[in-house]
């Protein structure tokens, strides 16, 4: 999968996939003019979709009924690493098991994998 980002303004990125095209920038406080979310809301959002569309899937393959499931993350910067606590809320009151199965699935997201593992930059 592939983008392209370019910087023209201020803080304020234009990012375009294969399909949209959309908007980061950083907060007024911080010198942006806050017309999109910043770099670590972008990266959340990757993570908690990723996690929210495993899980609907793995349930839809069991026939689970979640209703809406909610996930909360947030990045914290420890001393020696870094730390993005989760909260996951499921609409409907499902077994303890399942609860727990779909919770351990979240991290088999593509996109908790590539966090889990070493990442190399590489220039082109």
């Amino acid at each position: 999968e592939r983008l392209n980002a370019s910087i023209a303004q201020n803080f304020q990125v234009k990012i375009e996939g294969e399909n949209h095209a959309w908007l980061a920038d950083e907060p007024k406080e911080l010198g942006g003019m806050d017309s999109g979310p910043s770099p670590v809301e972008l990266l959340l959002s990757a993570l908690a979709s990723c996690k929210l569309i495993t899980m609907r899937m793995y349930a839809q393959r069991k026939g689970w009924e979640t209703g809406e499931i909610q996930i909360h993350l947030e990045y914290v910067k420890g001393e020696s690493a870094s730390i993005i606590k989760k909260n996951i809320h499921f609409e409907n009151n499902l077994p303890e098991d399942q609860q727990t199965r779909l919770k351990e699935i979240s991290n088999r997201c593509p996109v908790a994998k590539i966090f889990s593992g070493p990442i190399e930059f590489q220039l082109s």
